[in-house]
């Protein structure tokens, strides 16, 4: 019985043992063909640089590539649409396996089967077997609902070319909605097969830029770099389609329209119609483990799938359907799925184990929405390691709302009071200094990446820097926080005996020493300053306000001058041995002498200060959680030819 793949109110065969097998011989008007890349006479990178570009991230292989391979699909999408993505894997017959001999111009002495021994592919790899026998299995990963690998207009390139022939092509132009934008995908395919091969089927939208075409099939591989018998050196890199020789240099094309669509049946892919755009990914060799690959979409794209924004239909062979990804049903990730509602305040904290906080708006942007509640002592998920790679007690799920897939599982560091589990979902504000701060693998964000120097955005480069940092140093403080307060009756980790080290040691330091000259009296400074600090509440959220008066004092050499009065407000986070630092609080309502001041969130406030009357300036900062602590920064400086002298005052 043929089974069938139902979406989209369409019916899709699924390929059977007997599809191909009646045609053994491609009847494209060029025949395709592998081509090897030969070595550049002024050097260049051998296919192997790339090859382990993501081998870094201590990610599975089944989680890169539900990770990448599902992004891939996420960033095609339709507008208004819901990505849907199809996973299957089987094991190829002798019969299929001779069609894909075939097809594949395997038995060709230039094709990979005949350069073997020099590929660097481990021993018993799918070609090997090709030759010799032995069962194949392929992995077809493919998408609907989205666009295929035509001409991106937003991005003025053409996907298919970065998916298959360009390597390490960064862009910082790119929809910040989007997950990726290094063009490394092909290595995540390339490292699942144990040929490090796959094929390409894709129908697109046709454009002057695609020669209007509408279709396409490719194969990519990426082998060793070797040099053959006539001294000939290749990278590594090979293709199978098309042949081209232009200018002396040989070029490898896609099979395309009719004969792509023809082609890609007889392989054993679900044929499209011109209009059904998409792609498709053959994975040739495929070492993924199907269990472990359901395991890793739940781990890592929960969020979208919940969000009813992306369905993962599963299949193995041609006769058993597994069960879609479910992450209600992963006792690990409740936590993580109650801390989701939480953020995205389709349910409100329902007790004190549960925090939901808006982080405060840095140099006018919006950060996002962070939730963390408390894991019970008797939690299940508590000693329970899941087999997979992901770390499911006392992290935060980083998570951007574009893609809605979580980049990490990150730990915040601290002290381990009490087990809790957290999500931190971006604000659209932040999407684009978060997507630049991450590596090829897209499992961090590192506000040092060197990719936010390189963007042409109206920001700044420090800018960026800074709004990436405050987010996770922020996370970092609101975690703390919520960890302290789950034992509030810990005693603090500083001791008496520190404090009395404390002591001893400043002693030592201030001492005078015989013979040494005085230090000079400090400088009396030209003016007098008097603050009133307070604090506004609302039932979640707070504000510093603060009153500041100025006025020269009587023996002051000028009587009047110009001065800037520096305001710094800070929320901190009480860590028992030091308050740290953790978000800058902009001013939103500035007032000097009782008429409002333009400040646009700066802390650097102007204005004149006089010996007969007293200067005010009254400020509010913007909001941030009232659970957290501030501290309060003022300085004044007289902007003189000749400064008199300068003042710095700080409250808590």
């Amino acid at each position: 019985m043929q089974l069938e793949y139902r979406k989209n109110r369409k019916i899709y065969p699924l390929p059977g043992s007997r599809l191909g097998a009646r045609m053994t011989k491609a009847t494209s008007r060029h025949d395709p063909k592998w081509v090897f890349e030969r070595v550049n006479p002024m050097g260049g990178a051998r296919a192997t640089a790339w090859q382990d570009t993501l081998e870094g991230s201590d990610l599975s292989s089944e989680a890169r590539i539900a990770r990448e391979s599902i992004q891939n699909s996420v960033d095609a999408t339709l507008p208004r649409e819901k990505t849907e993505v199809l996973v299957w894997e089987k094991t190829l017959s002798d019969e299929e396996i001779s069609v894909l001999k075939t097809l594949l111009d395997l038995e060709s002495s230039d094709s990979p089967t005949g350069r073997l021994p020099k590929l660097g592919l481990k021993d018993g790899n799918s070609f090997e077997r090709m030759k010799r026998g032995g069962k194949i299995r392929v992995t077809i990963i493919e998408d609907r609902r989205t666009c295929g690998l035509g001409f991106d207009e937003n991005d003025g390139k053409d996907r298919f070319e970065e998916l298959c022939l360009f390597l390490g092509q960064e862009s910082t132009e790119v929809d910040s909605s989007r997950g990726g934008s290094y063009g490394f995908g092909k290595t995540v395919y390339q490292a699942a097969s144990d040929c490090r091969t796959f094929l390409v089927y894709s129908v697109f939208e046709p454009t002057p830029e695609t020669s209007q075409h509408h279709a396409r099939l490719f194969g990519c591989s990426s082998f060793d770099g070797h040099t053959m018998d006539d001294d000939k050196k290749y990278t590594g890199r090979a293709w199978f389609g098309i042949p081209e020789s232009k200018s002396g240099q040989e070029k490898c094309s896609p099979v395309v329209d009719e004969d792509a669509h023809n082609l890609a049946k007889r392989l054993g892919f679900i044929q499209r119609d011109r209009n059904d755009f998409g792609t498709s990914i053959m994975i040739v060799g495929s070492e993924i483990d199907m269990d472990k690959f359901k395991g890793a979409v739940e781990d890592y794209w929960w969020p979208r799938i919940l969000s009813d924004r992306l369905f993962v239909d599963l299949w193995e062979g041609n006769e058993r359907v597994l069960s879609p990804p479910e992450p209600r049903e992963r006792s690990e990730l409740e936590p993580y799925i109650r801390c989701y509602d939480l953020v995205e305040e389709t349910n409100v904290p329902s007790k004190e184990s549960e925090r939901r906080h808006t982080l405060n708006t840095w140099n006018g942007k919006k950060r996002g929405n962070l939730a963390l509640v408390a894991l019970p002592q008797d939690d299940p998920s508590k000693d329970d390691k899941p087999e997979n790679d992901t770390q499911f007690k006392n992290t935060v799920a980083l998570i951007r709302s574009g893609p809605r897939m979580v980049v990490q599982y990150f730990d915040t560091g601290g002290r381990q009071q009490g087990d809790f589990a957290g999500v931190f979902l971006s604000h659209p504000d932040s999407e684009r200094a978060l997507h630049l701060s991450e590596p090829p693998s897209h499992d961090a964000w590192n506000s040092n990446s060197r990719r936010l120097d390189n963007s042409n955005s109206d920001d700044t480069n420090a800018q960026n820097r800074k709004l990436v940092k405050s987010i996770i140093d922020s996370i970092k403080s609101f975690t703390r926080k919520f960890q302290k307060d789950l034992n509030p009756n810990l005693p603090p980790k500083t001791v008496e005996g520190t404090r009395r080290l404390e002591q001893i040691l400043a002693g030592i330091m201030s001492a005078k020493i015989p013979g040494s000259p005085s230090p000079p009296p400090p400088k009396d400074d030209p003016f007098q300053i008097r603050i009133d600090e307070g604090r506004t509440n609302t039932t979640t959220a707070s504000a510093v306000t603060t009153k500041i008066e100025i006025k020269l004092k009587d023996d002051a050499p000028f009587d009047n001058a110009p001065a800037i009065v520096s305001v710094r407000p800070t929320a901190v986070v009480d860590d028992d041995l030091r308050r740290t630092s953790s978000e800058r609080l902009n001013l939103s309502d500035v007032v000097v002498d009782g008429d409002r001041f333009d400040i646009d969130g700066d802390s650097d406030i102007p204005l004149r200060i006089f010996k007969d009357r007293t200067s005010t300036v009254e400020i509010e900062s913007e909001q941030f959680d009232r659970d957290m602590y501030a501290d309060l920064e003022v300085s004044v400086r007289i902007e003189d030819s000749n400064p008199q002298g300068t003042q710095d005052d700080s409250q808590t």
